[in-house]
């Protein structure tokens, strides 16, 4: 039997289990909502000092307390213990059991002195469809994406997740319920989550070494329908940190491509773009910038002065610029000695050895000494935080993760990239600059440091564009708001020259997708004639040749014209929404990319459908990803009327699915028409 005991604003329970007895903190946290923290009475692990959660958030004004055997209740979400001990989650507002927990805790086998703990959820309804765990398992693939490429249903319904960071598996341990609940499992080691499969519902969480067992839940207030999800995403922004204000630069057209080698290489792209009047937002220098990874500057031989680039890329094109940094310092390095001195490295990264930012003294001294005077006061305050995702970590595509001063990598390894976030977001922000920082990783909370994620190397062909559609709508249901591809694919595998027939329809249709897309990014390296050679010896290579060309000039003068348009709409017609639905971001948690239920939770047809997605509440978008289709189905969910977003007569009833022409310059959008609005149509 479990007893309820307060302890100023905690409320602790402690028990008994045949195995080992507990203490068990339950506390308020944000609306709606509380925190559970379980540890065994004999543990020596001491506490992490940080996790997914930030304590800004208060508790609900509501919050009860009943001593003795009583519940906890906060707003809307009563918790208590059941005569078996387990945990009982309960929904005040029409007394829905969400779920019970139970939980186990046994000596680890991968760390010694901390444990193996497990949660398993049993659902108050097995019906229950299960939603988020961020970004990943759509390809097998290593180093590259290799050919593997499936959709992901957006249903996590069936599947077993493992939740260490992996390049193209970005695990955030968050998840929906359609029954009306959010989970956050706070565990920042090894792990993994199995979801019971449709009609069983449930989800079994462990962690293969802790010092404790923490997770977080919430229900959604007592004044809204339990089919509405987006106050549980309130909530989870609540607790884990709100994304601050995306840059309006971020919100049109980015171009980029592997490689701009050297300054003239950059601004004859930009003055290029500039003479055809064409509205870039970023521009963004790749990889190999450096002599070294951890010179933390751009070689000079090839980058003489990155003010006068910056300051040339405004003038031009009006465009921040943006520089890659990667997380390793190499022995021959200029900084390696300097962060070897301040044990701010740590285990192998690819050649070299990572960078540990998660003691602050670390995240001073790469901020402090490296790169606000060699990039932010040179006015490069974009940064592509590359490789962040652990691949090469200890061998491997990040199968160690990484052993930091927080503790050994099975412990707390997903620590590592949001404190590496951290390092360049935080001070960007304290100095009144919204940050702009492109990542391939993040866990949990990420969203609170400006990030924008991406999916990845992946190929450039249908079957990945494919993939691709659903993966941002994964990104968003987990609490990451900003999502972008490579638009052309990066070329790995497969790759098509730039004036192949392919190739030229495969651009188009992803320059479709990227323009309803959150970000707007085209990036790659494709086959086909490096636009401007370079003796094999020039420096400024690195020992890397170049790619074909990325530009909206690189593919004919026919292809050119449609992404023109496409790049044009953006910045005209769909900034300002872009620009709406960021301040809701900010301010709300709401997802950017959204399932067709999330706007429809009462059409039953609206469930399942992973091709089509909303942009926002207003756009939906169904894109084109089938070489040579001229057609597609689309569902028009009922409950609205739909106007198609280039053609305004074109008025479709909702509740009906629909064959829609679609010539290779256009992508089926729906706008939802308000109930004013259609009886303008009709008159």
């Amino acid at each position: 039997m479990w007893r309820l005991i307060c302890k100023s604003t905690l409320f602790v329970l402690t028990g008994a289990s045949a195995a080992t007895k507990f203490n068990v903190t339950i506390t308020p946290w944000c609306s709606d909502s509380v925190r559970v923290q379980i540890v065994p009475r004999d543990s020596h692990a001491s506490p992490l000092p940080e996790s997914a959660l930030v304590d800004s958030c208060k508790p609900g004004s509501s919050v009860s307390i009943s001593l003795g055997d009583g519940p906890l209740v906060n707003g809307n979400l009563r918790v208590e213990s059941s005569v078996d001990g387990q945990l009982q989650f309960t929904r005040i507002s029409d007394g829905k059991l969400l779920f019970s927990a139970a939980t186990t805790m046994r000596t680890s086998t991968v760390e010694q002195n901390f444990w193996a703990a497990n949660v398993t959820l049993y659902p108050g309804d097995k019906s229950e469809r299960i939603y988020g765990l961020g970004q990943g398992e759509w390809t097998g693939g290593s180093g590259c994406a290799s050919g593997s490429e499936h959709v992901v249903p957006l249903e996590r319904n069936g599947h077993t997740v493992d939740l260490l960071q992996r390049k193209f598996h970005v695990s955030i341990p968050f998840t929906y319920s359609s029954a009306g609940y959010g989970f956050l499992f706070n565990m920042p080691g090894y792990g993994s989550v199995s979801v019971g499969k449709q009609g069983v519902g449930g989800m079994a969480w462990r962690a293969d070494a802790a010092p404790l067992l923490d997770f977080w839940v919430t229900t959604g207030p007592q004044s809204e329908h339990t089919a509405n999800a987006e106050p549980i995403y309130e909530h989870y922004a609540d607790a884990t940190g709100h994304a601050p204000m995306l840059r309006e630069d971020a919100m049109i057209f980015w171009q980029s491509r592997l490689r701009y080698v050297n300054t003239t290489a950059a601004l004859n792209v930009t003055s290029h773009y500039a003479q055809l009047g064409l509205p870039v937002g970023v521009l963004v220098v790749d990889y190999y910038n450096q002599v070294q990874d951890g010179d933390f500057q751009p070689d000079p031989r090839c980058y003489p002065s990155l003010k006068d680039l910056s300051s040339s890329v405004r003038e031009k094109i009006n465009a921040s610029t943006m520089f890659s940094i990667w997380p390793e310092a190499k022995a021959n390095s200029a900084e390696f000695h300097l962060l070897k001195s301040k044990n701010c490295l740590i285990n192998s990264d690819l050649g070299g050895l990572a960078m540990d930012t998660t003691a602050a003294s670390c995240r001073s001294i790469i901020w402090e000494h490296l790169v606000k005077p060699r990039y932010f006061d040179q006015g490069v305050t974009g940064y592509w935080l590359d490789e962040t995702d652990g691949e090469g970590t200890s061998g491997g595509d990040g199968n160690h993760g990484y052993d930091t001063s927080l503790g050994p990598a099975a412990v707390a390894s997903n620590l590592w990239v949001n404190n590496w976030l951290r390092t360049f977001s935080e001070p960007v922000l304290s100095e009144g600059v919204a940050p702009l920082i492109l990542t391939r990783g993040t866990w949990a909370g990420g969203q609170r440091h400006g990030i924008v994620l991406w999916s990845s190397d992946i190929e450039s062909t249908f079957e990945e564009l494919t993939a691709q559609v659903n993966l941002g709508v994964h990104a968003s249901l987990s609490g990451i708001p900003w999502w972008t591809s490579d638009v052309g694919g990066f070329g790995c595998g497969k790759k098509q020259p730039n004036e192949s027939p392919y190739m030229r329809e495969l651009i188009v249709r992803w320059y479709q997708f990227g323009t309803f897309c959150p970000i707007m990014r085209t990036h790659g390296c494709r086959g086909g004639a490096d636009p401007e050679p370079k003796p094999a010896e020039d420096v400024c290579y690195h020992g890397n040749k170049g790619c074909a060309g990325n530009e909206v000039w690189s593919y004919g003068k026919e292809t050119q014209v449609i992404l023109e348009r496409y790049i044009r709409l953006r910045a005209a017609i769909l900034k300002p929404y872009v620009q709406q639905l960021a301040h809701n971001v900010s301010s709300r948690g709401v997802p950017t990319m959204r399932p067709l239920w999330w706007e429809f939770p009462q059409d039953v047809n609206a469930i399942g459908v992973d091709d089509q997605y909303f942009l926002g509440s207003e756009l939906m978008v169904s894109p084109v990803t089938v070489q040579g289709a001229i057609s597609r189905q689309v569902y028009f969910p009922a409950g609205a009327t739909w106007q198609n977003f280039f053609n305004s007569s074109d008025v479709i009833a909702g509740g009906t699915t629909k064959t829609i022409s679609t010539p290779l310059e256009v992508i089926p959008v729906y706008r939802r028409l308000h109930h004013s609005e259609v009886a303008e149509v009709v008159v």
